[in-house]
């Protein structure tokens, strides 16, 4: 992320995509403020819909006037980590 400014989704929105905006299963969306990346950087993440909305410098989301937030969670101190690329694996036969 060579600039400090929120980042847009990476691909165009599609027809089946949901509107953007909360929703009554997604409410509001989730920021995740001052978290750690593994490259040094701390930065402000915004989840909505069930994807990673906007990430930017550490502020710059909270400041960001073009969506109220709804919880916010300081992780200030702490490593933030993508998740694994296989959520479902059977560790205990893989190797078998």
């Amino acid at each position: 992320m060579p600039d400090s400014r929120p980042q847009p989704p990476s691909h165009p929105p599609s027809s089946s995509d949901p509107a953007p905006g909360p929703t009554a299963a997604d409410p509001a969306p989730l920021l995740l403020c001052g978290a750690r990346l593994t490259d040094g950087r701390t930065v402000d993440v915004r989840l909505g819909g069930g994807r990673i909305e906007a990430v930017g410098t550490a502020g710059s989301l909270a400041a960001d006037g073009t969506r109220a937030c709804g919880t916010q969670v300081d992780l200030t101190g702490y490593l933030l980590l993508p998740a694994p690329a296989e959520p479902h694996a059977h560790a205990d036969t893989a190797l078998s």
